[in-house]
This record gives structure tokens, C-alpha cells and sequence, in this order.
């Protein structure tokens, strides 16, 4: 008999965590924002926030989840009058399944939810059963056990698959925020986006929009925790990082951007992301 091999089609494949862990947040907690060249999940045990990710805005209550995708301009404020806890992990990962998680937040049925609780269970028992100390809200506290248990870092990497193919296979996402704010918020961030490659004063950008330039920073200030320049600056990094990583050389990615200088642009760029660009190219 002739055996025909079938070969396995991975639709995603996590290759690296950066962080995992559990946390209770404090009803006046406040996340500055940041954005990375890798995803992050943001699932709501209990209570809720408020989410800002690039232009979109979302009014996130217990049982719902937002991945951010790389490169993504993410912070979050708690909305609910008690402390909200979340779950909260980053990871590398590549594959078709990918783009289906970009721009979205998903309500767990009672399964899905289930699936977090039990991954959530066998870490904290794994992390009991080696006497490790974690505080709350470690930022690595899930993931202490990887170097410990040689089946761990599988074994969470499975139930996370469980839950991301379940997402994808049987899903309800739930809608960006519609409130006045929330909109002209996403307003603005298209507008500076079309015009990436310019300038736009704080003033153009709020007459575009239809508010003052007071009402446009406070707005930003709400949704990014950023003043309107420095968002822009954000914008124009995150979109340079992209042209360095697909081989446009430092110098092209400087003068398109309208940066003065490929000077200016290296020190820029260094000083908001920690990297030399140039290393971005020879990656």
C-alpha cells in the first residue's frame, strides 16, 4: 500500500511570549500607552476600561478580549467604579490566522471563557507546585515556569491555540465606542495618517475635525495619554519601522517622512524606541 502524507497547515504559529500575567487594577488606574513590534492580548476578567488602539476606541466589560497587533498604539484607562482585573500576555507570532485578530474586540462565550480560566488555573498551580514567589501583576509571572517544566511552555502555547482557533471558527466581535469624543478621536487619527508624509499643524487637524485646538489635546490626551504632536511623531515612527524592516534605507525612509535631516530622524528614532534604525535595517 502507498502511503500519502498529508502535511499540516499551520495557520499560526506563536513562537515567543514577552509577557503573561494576571492583575488587579485599581479604579483609578491609568496605562500611558505605548506601542511594539509584537501582539498583545488584553482579556477582562472583571470589571471594565476603556481601550484606545490607533484610531479605534472600545468600551471593554468582563468576558471580552482585544489583541493588539504590532506596532499598534494601545492604552487603556478602568471605567468601572470597582477595580477591574485582566489578564494580560504579548507574543510573537506569524501566520494567516494573524490578520483576522487585527482591529477587533471579541465577547467569550461561557466555553471560551472557561478555556482562560483553566490556562489560567494550570499556570498559578505550576507556579504553587515550585514554591515561586510572584507578586501581583508581575509582568513575567506566567511565564517564570518555562525554564522550569520542560512541558509548560507547550502546554500554554496549546490552550492559547484552543482559544484563538475557537475565536476564529466561532466568534461575536464587539463594536468601536460611538461617543462624541471616541469619534472625533478617530477622526483625527485618519486625517494625520493621509497626511503622514506632512506636517499638519494641531490647528489644521482641529478645524478638520470640527473642535478646538483645547478640545482636540484634551481629547488626545483622554484616548493616547500623548499631546497631538507627539501622537503624530508616533505615527511617523511606527510607519518608519515598517519601510527600515522591508528594506528601505534610513536615509529614503528620513526624506520621505519629512524629517529635516537623516540626522535628526537616527536621534529621533533612538530616543522613542530605544533602537538605532539602522539596526532595523539589518535585521
Amino acid at each position: 500500500m502507498n502511503w500519502i502524507p498529508y502535511s499540516i497547515k499551520e495557520q499560526i504559529q506563536i513562537s515567543e511570549f514577552y509577557t503573561m500575567f494576571k492583575r488587579d487594577f485599581d479604579k483609578t488606574y491609568v496605562f500611558s500607552g505605548e506601542t511594539h513590534n509584537f501582539w498583545e492580548c488584553v482579556y477582562v476578567i472583571s470589571g471594565s476600561i476603556c481601550v484606545s488602539a490607533d484610531e479605534r476606541v472600545y468600551n471593554m466589560n468582563s468576558g471580552e478580549i482585544i489583541f493588539h497587533k504590532p506596532y499598534e498604539l494601545h492604552k487603556f484607562y478602568i471605567t468601572d467604579e470597582k477595580n477591574a482585573e485582566l489578564f494580560i500576555f504579548s507574543y510573537s507570532a506569524k501566520g494567516e490566522l494573524c490578520s483576522y485578530f487585527c482591529d477587533k474586540v471579541f465577547y467569550l462565550s461561557g466555553k471560551q471563557q472557561k478555556t482562560i480560566e483553566n490556562l489560567i488555573a494550570y499556570m498559578q498551580n505550576k507556579i504553587n507546585e515550585l514554591n515561586i514567589k510572584t507578586e501581583n501583576g508581575q509582568e513575567n509571572m506566567y511565564l517564570i515556569p518555562f525554564d522550569e517544566v520542560s512541558t509548560y511552555s507547550q502546554t500554554v502555547t496549546t490552550q492559547i491555540y484552543s482559544l484563538l482557533f475557537s475565536l476564529f471558527n466561532s466568534s461575536e466581535a464587539i463594536p468601536v465606542s460611538t461617543t462624541r469624543d471616541s469619534v472625533i478621536f478617530g477622526e483625527a487619527v485618519n486625517y494625520m495618517n493621509s497626511r503622514i508624509y506632512e506636517s499638519p499643524s494641531v490647528e489644521e487637524i482641529a478645524k478638520k475635525v470640527g473642535i478646538s485646538q483645547a478640545g482636540l489635546k484634551r481629547i488626545f490626551k483622554k484616548y493616547s495619554g500623548l499631546g497631538v504632536h507627539k501622537y503624530f511623531l508616533k505615527l511617523k515612527l511606527m510607519l518608519a519601522a515598517k519601510m527600515l524592516e522591508n528594506g528601505v534605507s534610513v536615509t529614503d525612509t528620513a526624506e520621505k517622512l519629512g524629517f529635516s535631516s537623516q540626522g535628526y530622524f537616527t536621534k529621533t528614532f533612538q530616543r522613542e524606541t530605544g533602537v538605532l534604525p539602522s539596526l532595523i535595517c539589518e535585521k
